[in-house]
């Protein structure tokens, strides 16, 4: 695993970052679905307890993920991730044994989901700043290929989830920790990916936030995407789960179905997307889509037949899909490249501040009144986004810039 700097891009350079990226992606798929069903479908925590749970376990990882991102654009790329692809295979080990010494509790559930995320945290930026590096392809299509081959990856994370009851927790634990293990013998195979020889110097925190605020189209969508996640990715990881259990009276299978259906529609739109771009108005398109959510939510505050239910849970993965593709892309294509990582680490901070606060204000929401109402919300946020971002954002006007011709490699 040497680190030395390297004068040009292998050509399997990108599948190999696509198959660590995915093996990756399902296992924390696995890890979203079982932090919440132990909670809900085997713990029986009420929402709250849930909630409280979830903001307990994501609060910390928020301030390690600064340091992935200086760490991101300090350390070489390839030598770093596949440290991270060791440290992730150990907390399910860790749980593995509590469950099977009979010991698993609220608390222990809580550790778990702080050891993963916290790992997830300072794994993201120096992961996500790479990409540029290891792809011929613009940055639109880069993003969304990796988007489309990680969420199909990530649907056997769910699947796994789905027979949770069959297999035995023990069992999918173990699972999980071999999906980050055999991630990485793909990091492996990367290039060296030392830091930018620009980025010598000594190392700064507030290097990045100076980095984002001397760009201020960068600046607003990290924003609007901040406003975004608090109530309607939000309202999807809080509120789902318990309308699955308490409106409909699912079970585990049934939550992991509403799960890969909503992954599919993100993959959906990815695959759509794909054949449009490069996109010349991807802010345009964000913004429409905060319209769009505002219809989906509705129908399923409307209690609708189950049928209906899963189409709209579909609709909502294509429009999630396409929104956070459109954020990625924008801040991948507009950061500084020196930045990057932190950049980058401060769009992941602005999606995992918002579940902790969330969690927390939809789950007393849903304690103290119904599931169904915490998706209320997120339609008014959706609409203020939509007017908000078309008067002041400047995503509107933002036209993006032809692809770069591809590297001589």
């Amino acid at each position: 695993m040497s680190d030395t700097p390297t004068t040009g891009l292998k050509p399997s350079a990108y599948p190999w970052y696509l198959t660590s990226s995915s093996l990756w992606m399902a296992g924390m798929s696995l890890q979203g679905f079982l932090f919440t069903w132990l909670l809900v479908g085997v713990l029986e925590r009420p929402a709250n307890e849930a909630g409280l749970a979830r903001s307990l376990a994501e609060f910390p990882p928020l301030l390690v993920l600064f340091l992935g991102g200086l760490l991101g654009d300090r350390l070489n790329g390839r030598t770093y991730l596949a440290s991270m692809h060791v440290l992730m295979t150990l907390p399910p080990l860790l749980i593995a044994a509590v469950y099977r010494a009979d010991l698993l509790g609220y608390w222990w559930v809580v550790l778990f989901g702080v050891l993963m995320a916290s790992v997830q945290a300072l794994s993201d930026p120096a992961r996500q700043s790479m990409l540029s590096r290891v792809t011929r392809l613009d940055t639109q299509r880069a993003v969304t290929i990796m988007t489309i081959f990680t969420s199909l990856v990530g649907l056997g994370g769910f699947y796994l989830g789905g027979h949770l009851d069959e297999l035995g927790l023990e069992t999918v634990l173990i699972l999980q920790s071999t999906m980050f293990f055999l991630g990485l013998f793909a990091v492996l195979r990367l290039p060296s990916l030392p830091m930018a020889a620009d980025s010598v110097g000594r190392p700064r925190l507030s290097a990045g936030f100076r980095a984002l605020w001397r760009a201020p189209l960068v600046r607003n969508v990290v924003s609007l995407n901040f406003l975004s996640s608090l109530f309607n990715a939000g309202a999807y990881i809080v509120a789902i789960p318990y309308i699955v259990k308490e409106v409909y009276g699912g079970d585990a299978a049934f939550f992991a179905k509403v799960m890969i259906i909503f992954t599919t529609g993100s993959v959906g739109s990815n695959l759509l997307l794909l054949t449009f771009m490069p996109l010349k108005w991807p802010g345009r398109l964000f913004l429409f889509m905060q319209l769009t959510r505002v219809v989906i939510l509705l129908v399923l505050f409307s209690q609708p037949s189950l049928w209906l239910f899963y189409a709209a849970i579909f609709a909502w993965g294509l429009n999630m899909g396409v929104t956070t593709t459109m954020v990625r892309t924008t801040v991948q294509e507009l950061a500084d490249p020196r930045h990057r990582a932190q950049i980058l680490s401060i769009l992941l901070v602005s999606f995992m501040v918002s579940a902790p606060i969330s969690s927390l204000l939809l789950g007393f929401l849903i304690e103290w009144t119904s599931p169904l109402s915490a998706l209320l919300p997120g339609i008014g946020v959706s609409f203020v986004i939509f007017v908000v971002g078309m008067a002041r954002s400047g995503l509107w006007q933002y036209q993006s810039s032809p692809p770069h011709p591809a590297p001589n490699v």
